[in-house]
């Protein structure tokens, strides 16, 4: 089990499995127009700031682009984020989530990109 509270790594832009120990065997990026499964297995690393993370596959290479982000590295070491989703382009430009938000001030994905790796 993961020492780091689910309520330090909350955020209305990733998903994280329950807290009962299991892991999940899967990542879901849900981009804008499309969608990746990236199984766990073949997880190699992770690295970044609160700004910027990369998330290495053995196939693709997924980095993100936000604030507060320190929190979803530290989801990703423990392996427990089941899905991270990249907002629409006024979610990202305005700083709110979801029909009829507010102003969003947690931690937030303003950008993802997945590239293969070649």
């Amino acid at each position: 089990m993961s020492t780091i509270p689910a309520s330090a790594l909350a955020s209305e832009d990733w998903q994280l499995a329950a807290e009962d120990g299991t892991k999940p065997v899967s990542l879901v990026v849900r981009l804008r127009h499309r969608a990746h499964v990236l199984p766990w297995f073949r997880f190699m690393y992770a690295e970044g700031d609160n700004i910027q993370i990369r998330i290495a596959f053995a196939s693709h290479l997924v980095t993100v682009t936000g604030k507060g982000l320190a929190a979803l590295l530290a989801a990703i070491a423990t392996q427990r984020v089941t899905g991270i989703v990249q907002p629409t382009e006024n979610e990202a430009k305005f700083g709110v989530r979801g029909p009829g938000a507010g102003r969003y001030t947690g931690s937030s994905i303003t950008d993802i990109t997945i590239a293969p790796f070649k």
